[in-house]
């Protein structure tokens, strides 16, 4: 009983660990070179994951309810959305894609570039 208590006590801990989207990013387009990668969630700035947390263009998403995508780099997240004074609750998958991120949700795709 101890022993399985442990391993469930492990498990929970590994799958606390940090979030594997963490970072920051931009647009992946060429009307965003000049975002400064710096500024996180201003016009021209960096838009960041962080801790559980999507920083965008003036709002900030906190994710929570994580699924793992089969077969995929992806996660499906719970989103509770705030901004210009209002909050909204959306599903929203994070994909790793190989130079940054793909942000999903329904009815679009943004493509994210890492910032270096």
């Amino acid at each position: 009983m101890r022993a399985a208590l442990l391993l469930l006590a492990l498990g929970t801990a590994a799958q606390a660990g940090p979030y594997p989207y963490d970072g920051l990013y931009r647009p992946d387009a060429d009307w965003a070179e000049g975002w400064d990668c710096q500024s996180v969630g201003i016009d021209g700035g960096a838009l960041a994951v962080r801790g559980g947390q999507f920083f965008g263009v003036e709002n900030t998403c906190t994710l929570s309810n994580p699924t793992q995508i089969r077969d995929m780099d992806a996660t499906l997240y719970d989103a509770t959305c705030t901004g210009e004074g209002m909050t909204s609750t959306e599903r929203l998958m994070l994909m790793r894609l190989p130079d940054g991120l793909a942000v999903i949700r329904d009815g679009s795709v943004a493509q994210l570039r890492r910032c270096d």
